[in-house]
């Protein structure tokens, strides 16, 4: 190993030479071979690198790629400007080819960790919409400078002050014209960065329909003011495509976009327009309003959705149950085709917004606003003995303790797992692989072109082999009113 020392100034840049050897879910290259472990930004497994040291903790050392005398074939240099004070796209530095690759490997070393060696991995299904403008949602963040400037941006790689994307590759036109457009006003008004209590403004969020092209926008803030209706109004007086404005209270001290009350619920107030949007996936639309999950990447989810149903193989009396149902997800999707599906969701919004979507296009698909541990305790009665089929689609963290035993308790025919997090799919897949069920090939799907992010779907078989009863009828709906 080579090291040379160069003093520039005040500060040690202290540089050297590394092979990193596999990848971590931040999207670096790192080299688990040394103690402490070493991680580059901008690296690519396999390539020996001269790097930067940046920082050195106990447990990893973080460095920076300058340059490799032979440069992997995957190697490109990042299109964006920003690309290393935001790194909200880590692996911009290879090309798609590249990037699916990393994918692929990063999956494949968590199930092997997991002990799965035996389950296949298929190819990356790539983004429709390319490694360019596939975003349809936005978070920003309003704080200051370090000489004072307010800016409005994504939150930097490494730091929690804002970096100004005005020309950001991976959203939309409309979206970049409305972070110019919110930028500029928020100076002209006025209007002063949330800091610990002083202040205003903390945060904008903004999602647009794929389908529509309408923009709903949520501002997140300390405290009531008078200034935010005005920038309301000027934005929607400026963005022909910003339908609607909310307010979001948060004066808590952590960093999260949202506040969350007891039941899970982000409370916002109208200021302006409509409540919420309508996007369009399988041919179903979906009413999504301010702080509801949906996905950013709505071309790729039309296809994940269409290859979820299709995985169900549905039919006419078998029950699907769509656990973590969000918006309305699969149960809007499949329950055309089975004539019942019931969708289990733990924050109230998205419940109130899935009835909405169900009821107005007379999908018979019912919702039920609940924890999925909890609700999972009032299925057989209402399967009355039917083996359903589950699709479980939770967030980052995977399944709580005890799903996984409820779920299997229920004897369903099949499973359906889909997934951000390969760690937790991992995981959850081992647990029910210990009671004897048999993980068919995972899928990946390119969600998230330019990260290390990756969504995924595998399909389970349980250990009778899910025989499916060709008389089967579904359960009686249950009328839910709101």
């Amino acid at each position: 190993m080579r090291w040379s020392v160069t003093l520039c100034m005040l500060e040690v840049a202290v540089k050297r030479e590394v092979t990193p050897r596999a990848w971590n879910n931040r999207g670096e290259a790192v080299d688990f071979t040394q103690r402490p472990t070493v991680a580059v930004w901008q690296g690519i497994p396999g390539e020996r690198a001269n790097v930067r040291v940046v920082h050195r903790g106990h447990n990893r050392v973080m460095t920076k790629w300058l340059s490799s005398q032979q440069p992997d074939d995957s190697r490109v240099k990042p299109p964006c400007e920003r690309y290393d004070l935001c790194g909200g796209c880590p692996l911009m530095h290879l090309d798609a080819e590249g990037q699916a690759d990393a994918r692929w490997e990063i999956v494949r070393g968590q199930l092997d960790l997991a002990g799965l060696q035996d389950v296949p991995v298929e190819g990356l299904v790539p983004s429709p919409d390319g490694l360019a403008e596939y975003r349809t949602s936005l978070r920003l963040l309003i704080g200051r400078s370090d000489r004072g400037a307010v800016r409005v941006g994504a939150p930097g790689r490494g730091t929690r002050q804002p970096v100004p994307i005005p020309h950001c590759l991976v959203v939309s036109e409309e979206l970049r014209r409305l972070m110019r457009t919110l930028a500029g006003r928020i100076i002209d008004l006025d209007i002063r960065p949330y800091d610990e209590g002083h202040g205003l403004l903390r945060y904008a969020v903004a999602r647009q329909s794929r389908a529509s092209g309408e923009i709903l926008l949520t501002l997140v803030a300390g405290r009531k003011d008078r200034i935010l209706n005005q920038l309301a109004d000027e934005l929607t007086q400026r963005l022909d495509k910003l339908v609607g404005v909310h307010l979001h209270l948060n004066n808590d001290e952590g960093n999260s976009f949202f506040d969350r009350d007891d039941h899970g619920e982000v409370r916002t107030r109208n200021l302006l327009g409509q409540d919420f949007i309508t996007d369009r996936l399988a041919d179903v639309a979906f009413r999504i309003g301010p702080g509801d999950f949906f996905q950013t990447n709505p071309a790729m989810a039309d296809r994940l959705v269409r290859d979820v149903v299709a995985l169900t193989d549905p039919a006419p009396g078998v029950p699907v149950i769509d656990a973590y149902s969000g918006v309305g997800g699969f149960a809007l999707a499949v329950a055309d085709h089975t004539g019942w599906a019931l969708g289990i969701e733990g924050l109230g919004g998205a419940v109130r917004r899935a009835r909405e979507s169900a009821s107005a296009q007379r999908i018979p698909a019912e919702f039920v606003h609940d924890d999925v541990k909890l609700a999972l305790l009032d299925l057989p009665r209402r399967l009355a003995g039917r083996r359903p089929v589950f699709i479980v689609d939770p967030a980052r963290r995977g399944l709580e303790e005890g799903v996984v035993d409820g779920i299997h308790a229920l004897n369903p025919e099949r499973i359906i797992m889909v997934s951000c997090n390969p760690a937790a799919m991992a995981r959850d897949l081992a647990r029910f692989r210990d009671l004897g069920w048999t993980i068919e090939r995972v899928r990946p799907y390119d969600m998230f072109p330019n990260t290390p992010h990756v969504e995924l779907v595998t399909r389970l078989r349980p250990p009778d082999g899910g025989a499916r009863d060709p008389g089967a009828r579904g359960p009686r709906r249950r009328r839910v009113r709101g």
